[in-house]
């Protein structure tokens, strides 16, 4: 179960960041881009990290040896991750459009894992409003600033023109379907008025700093406190009832070799291109660099949630 005190610290913090977009925006502004890439190299790539221990976790109840398990996660995330490559490499606009699909799950699912939702129908339809709003918001409102990455990740130039004016109405709009959203959800009955009220609570401080905050600020909040720390809660939750006497040290000691290698394989190619890209090209790879790996991840975090679920309904059957 994740620990509402955190929650309700990223809220605090979202809340400030919202107020500091109306008292000094351009300070904002001025800092958004080094405030965001050290919040993503710092904890929104690190939180997946981990998942060579999810796999073997997930799967020590298979009839697999060590090595066979071993042998079985390199070859299955590098080798999604090599077909991700070659897909961003010869098929750039697909391969966007693939990751704008498993981003919104993908964000959605993280948001609702821990959400008791009574109909199972009504949780897929919810996980994918979420993900849209939580994706789509921020690019919307701030279309003139995104539009040039999206241009490079699709390499095309003769992207479809949406004003900055018509991008925050639609910004808006997903808003207000957010909020009727969760407004129906608790007058069919399928959450309860107190979780629902504290849903709406959600949409309407990440409205706030989706609509109001430059953009990487808000998509760096949201990647990193909104995202990658409730994920970071489920792993360790996870973790503690397989392991014995597992805890935040255990997992920061574990993520950080990989992280290491992660990050530094970030470094390199930054470095070698420095010099022959733009700022908007660098961001472009990052992005690039956030996609390949979040299609396996998700993979993983799915089959997590899977696990998860299933061992609660076991321990339900055997009460």
């Amino acid at each position: 179960m994740r620990n509402p005190k955190i929650h309700i610290l990223v809220q605090l913090v979202t809340m400030i960041i919202v107020m500091l977009n109306f008292i000094s925006h351009e300070l904002l502004v001025s800092g958004s881009l080094i405030i965001a890439v050290a919040l993503i190299v710092l904890i929104g790539i690190p939180h997946g990290a981990n998942d060579h221990l999810l796999f073997f976790n997930l799967f020590k109840k298979r009839a697999i040896e060590e090595g066979s398990k071993t042998t079985l996660f390199f070859l299955y995330y590098l080798g999604l991750i090599f077909l991700y490559v070659c897909s961003w490499f010869f098929l750039p606009a697909f391969s966007l459009g693939i990751f704008i699909l498993i981003s919104i799950y993908h964000f959605g699912q993280s948001n609702l894992y821990s959400i008791p939702l009574r109909s199972a129908k009504g949780k897929l339809l919810s996980i994918f409003l979420s993900g849209t709003f939580v994706l789509l918001t921020p690019i919307l409102a701030h279309i003139e600033t995104a539009l040039p990455i999206i241009e490079i990740l699709s390499k095309k130039t003769d992207l479809p023109f949406i004003s900055n004016d018509f991008g925050k109405n639609l910004a808006l709009l997903l808003g207000i379907l957010m909020l009727l959203h969760w407004c129906l959800i608790i007058l069919l009955k399928l959450i309860s008025i107190e979780k629902g009220l504290f849903e709406i609570v959600n949409v309407l401080l990440l409205f706030g700093l989706f609509y109001y905050s430059p953009l990487w600020i808000g998509f760096a909040i949201y990647f990193t406190l909104w995202h990658a720390v409730p994920s970071i809660e489920d792993q360790i939750n996870f973790f503690k009832r397989t392991r014995s006497a597992y805890n935040l040290g255990k997992y920061l000691r574990e993520i950080f070799p990989f992280s290491v290698v992660a990050l530094s394989g970030l470094f390199f190619a930054y470095q070698f291109s420095e010099n022959i890209i733009s700022v908007n090209q660098a961001i472009a790879l990052l992005f690039s660099f956030i996609a390949v790996i979040t299609l396996p991840h998700m993979i993983m975090m799915d089959l997590l949630y899977q696990g998860i679920e299933e061992e609660k309904t076991e321990e339900n059957l055997n009460m």
